[in-house]
Order: C-alpha cells, then structure tokens, then sequence
C-alpha cells in the first residue's frame, strides 16, 4: 500500500505540537527545580506588604498604562526602604509577579462594562459630532481658491508638490493681496465662535475643565494679573456660566488686538494699582508666615505695553537712531510698500537707499540729528514732572539705551555698503520633512517612510546634517554681507517676533 503524501498542513501541525509539547516540558522543569515558596522565606511577610505598599503609592491615580509599560516607567530610587536596595526590591517584585496570573477573566471585563455603562466615561480627544469644526485660516482659504488653477496648469504634478508650490506663492503674495484670505478667515472664525458658545451652552459636561498645575502652591495672596488677564476677567464676570469662557477668551483676543492705545492704558493703569496692592498685601502675609516663598513673578508688562504707557505718561517717543532707521520708517508708512511682499520688504527698501545720492542721505542725517535735540529737550522737561526717586531710574535708562552717534562724521570705507548676498534657505527641521522635499514617487510618502530601515532613513539624517553645516555657514557670510542698518533691521524684527510669543503665552495662562 502506497504511503499517504504528508500535506503542508499536517507538518505544520505536527511542528506546533512539538513546539508546545517542547514548552510544557521546559516549563514543568522549571517549576520542578524553582520552589516558589522557598524564594519567600528570605523576605519576612511585613516586608512584602510595604514592598506592595510602596509600589502601589508610585503608581499615578490617572495611570492608563500597560503593566509591563508602567512597571518599566517606576522609579525604583522610591520604592526602596530598610536595608532593602533599589535592585533588591525590583528583583523580590519580579519574584511576586510569577506567582500570580497577569491576564483578565470574562468576568471582571463584564464588570468593568457594567461600570461604565453606568458612568460612562469620554475618551481624552473624541470630539462630539455636533461640535463645530476649527475655523480655516487665509492660508487655507488660498489653498482652496488656488488649488484647482495649480494643478490645471501642472498636471503631472505630485499632491505634495502641489501643496509644496502653493505654500511658496501664498509666502510670496504682497500685504495687499492677503488682506482678501485674512479678511475671510477673520469671518470664518467669528462665525466659528459663536457656533462653539452655542454648542457648550447646549453640552456643558464637554466644557473644558480648568485644572490646576501640578505642584502649583494656592497659598499667599492672588497673584496680579497683566492688563489682558484683568479686561479677561472682567469679561467674564458679565456671563451668567463659565460654559463659554474659552469664548470668551477668544473674543477678548480680538477686540483686545483692536483697541487703541488710549483704551489699553487704562487696563494697564489698572493692572499696575493691583500690583502695588499685591506688594502691600505680601508683605503682611509674609509677617505671619515667614516660611512663605512667593516664588517668581512674570513681567507685568509686555515691551508693547510699556511703549503705550510711556507714551500716555508724556514721556517723548524714541527718534530713529540712524538716518537708515527714519528712511525705513517713512518707507514702511508709504502705500508703495503694501504692494511688495512682506519677506522682501527690507531687501527693497535697502535697495532704495543705496539708490539715494549723497546729498539726500546727508538731509535724512541731518533731520535725524534735529529729531534727537528735540527729543532730549523733551525728555529733559519729562523727567521733571516725575518723582525724585523715578528721574534717576529714567536716566539710567536712556544712558543704557542710547548708542554714541556720529552722523556729521563721513561713513568709513569699511561701513559703506557691501554687495548683498541672498538669504539662504533654512534646511527641513527633521529627517521626514527633508525625506518629503526630495521625494518624486507616486505612492504615499508617509507609507514609503515607514517601510524603511533605520540604516535607510540615517542616510537622510546624514545629508540632513550636511545641509545644516552649510545653511550656517551661508548664514554667517549673508550677515557679513549685510550693512549696519540691515543688522539693526533684523535685530529688531527678531525681538518682536520675540514680544509676539510672549503675548502668545499670556493668552494661554488666562485658559488656564
């Protein structure tokens, strides 16, 4: 009789049962040859119960994670106590755990599901379906507007390339042109607004929840609050709930942002009497708690703030400190500049000013040193009218802020202006951005991404690097190339960008 022909599907289950029979038998030698009681008889029971003790006090009320995860996160350091040391206690636990099962019955997942179908609890991120979805910003407006004309004209173009060339004619458009897309997400995001007040008046358990910082001492008296927190919370007051409040929020930002200098000063009036009175008030809590650390205080003011303060006090705005400086500011108040991009706006404007003859910079000089003999008559008298104790602080002030001029003195070779290099490109800010500027597939960059080694995608790392060390120094011959009133230019864009995200964070406290 011929031998029956073994299927594929036989040998493999003829090697599962060996695999499985191999195991049983390694482990049934294993429990042979390791007792678990005899490991206990090292440890006295009062010790395992404040080893459990310790463990489960390091564990977060809010924990959400794996055992194994959680148990990989646990600072041993902590858990250590007697003569028992940090390797010994985690060694003991390692023991503990083998003699208990680490997988869930049928019935404790049941009651698990019993409990949250009667107190069901809302996944952290899931969004409701009636909640009214992000408002679009210009750019996105511009996307859509623009979207379809692009890749009429280049069909054979990627989705990302198409997405890439937009990004580049939405940065190239001037002031003038964006106005339209920034005009229609401002729209958009009042409309946005008003649905979500709508939306938590009618959902108020999904209102998000104010909740203290971890660590965050409440004793001592209130802290002071800048001028935007103080117009914030006075608004707020004037609703009937805190179900709108990040509405609230959001609306204050607005009209804040569109207030004039008069309206903001007195909110910082304001804001600087409960300073005053938050000094007075520490000081008698601290004389009956001498322990207390108010820790450090934030600056009241943001740079913008205080400009509008000195200004509303009388004190004399600051003249341009070069003739460069007041042609810049005439420049950038003229409708001329509305037409030009924003990002090109100092290359032309120093173009211009190379482009002036001698004589019509030696007048802007000239103005420019009338301009600050005004100014320091001007300061002169406004130091009057201040306190005795103010005028020095003042004074010690403008001599810290104010630079040694010498616009009668004839420019030196070396400050005349140099040829001007263009700004070089700042390279991608990780692997996978510098993956998607190079790559010209068809299939999704994200999936190609993904498959790849580790070896593959340190290949893009490298020349990543190398694109680095040449942006920097590229960067460092564009600045040399610059002039004097262009570094000044660049100095002073970067401290306001600076002020922005300063404000940025203010807006974020008052969430909070």
């Amino acid at each position: 009789m011929p031998k029956r022909k073994s299927s594929s599907s036989d040998d493999e289950n003829r090697k599962k049962h060996k695999f499985t029979k191999s195991v049983l038998t390694d482990t049934t030698n294993i429990t042979k040859n390791n007792n678990p009681n005899e490991e206990q008889i090292t440890w006295p029971q009062d010790a395992v119960l404040q080893l459990i003790s310790n463990i489960e006090e390091n564990i977060p009320s809010d924990d959400n994670l794996s055992f194994h995860t959680r148990l990989e996160k646990l600072n041993w350091e902590n858990i250590a106590f007697g003569d028992y040391s940090p390797k010994e206690c985690q060694d003991k636990w390692a023991s503990l755990c083998k003699q208990v099962r680490k997988y869930r019955l049928l019935g404790e997942i049941a009651t698990d599901i019993r409990q949250w179908v009667t107190n069901p609890k809302v996944r952290p991120g899931a969004k409701h379906p009636d909640k009214p979805k992000q408002p679009k910003n210009s750019y996105m407006f511009f996307f859509e507007a623009k979207r379809s004309e692009v890749m009429a004209q280049n069909p054979d173009l990627h989705p990302v390339e198409v997405s890439r060339k937009l990004g580049e004619l939405f940065k190239n458009l001037t002031m003038k042109e964006k106005e339209k897309y920034e005009q229609l997400a401002k729209i958009a995001r009042q409309e946005y607004l008003e649905k979500l007040q709508v939306f938590y008046e009618a959902h108020p358990d999904l209102v998000p929840k104010k909740t203290p910082r971890r660590g965050k001492s409440y004793e001592g008296p209130e802290k002071p609050k800048t001028p935007f927190e103080l117009f914030v919370k006075v608004e707020s007051e004037k609703e009937e709930s805190e179900v709108s409040r990040y509405v609230v929020i959001q609306k204050c930002r607005e009209r804040w942002n569109e207030f004039s200098d008069k309206e903001k000063f007195f909110w910082i009036n304001w804001a600087e009497e409960e300073y005053a009175k938050y000094l007075e008030d520490l000081k008698e809590y601290i004389k009956e708690h001498p322990d207390y650390e108010p820790g450090k205080l934030k600056p009241l003011l943001n740079k913008n703030e205080q400009k509008i303060k000195q200004r509303a006090s009388g004190k004399p705005q600051r003249p341009p400190k070069g003739p460069y400086q007041l042609f810049l500011k005439m420049m950038m108040e003229t409708d001329e500049i509305r037409k030009i991009n924003s990002r090109d706006c100092v290359n032309y404007i120093s173009d211009k000013w190379r482009a002036c003859s001698e004589e019509e910079k030696a007048e802007y000089r000239t103005r420019v040193e009338q301009m600050w003999l005004e100014y320091d008559s001007k300061l002169e008298e406004y130091i009057a009218t201040l306190p005795p104790e103010k005028r020095d602080q003042v004074r010690e002030e403008e001599s810290r802020n104010k630079k040694i001029k010498s616009p009668t003195v004839a420019p030196k070779i070396e400050d005349q202006p140099k040829e001007r290099l263009e700004k070089p490109t700042m390279p991608p800010s990780n692997e996978y951005k510098f993956f998607l500027s190079v790559y010209k597939g068809k299939e999704k960059p994200e999936t190609i991404w993904k498959a790849m080694t580790k070896k593959e995608k340190e290949v893009f790392a490298t020349k990543l690097n190398e694109l680095r060390r040449k942006y920097i120094a590229d960067y460092e011959l564009y600045l040399k190339s610059l002039s004097r009133e262009e570094l000044e230019k660049l100095g002073e864009s970067l401290a306001a960008s600076c002020d922005s995200s300063s404000e940025s964070e203010s807006d974020m406290e008052a969430e909070d």
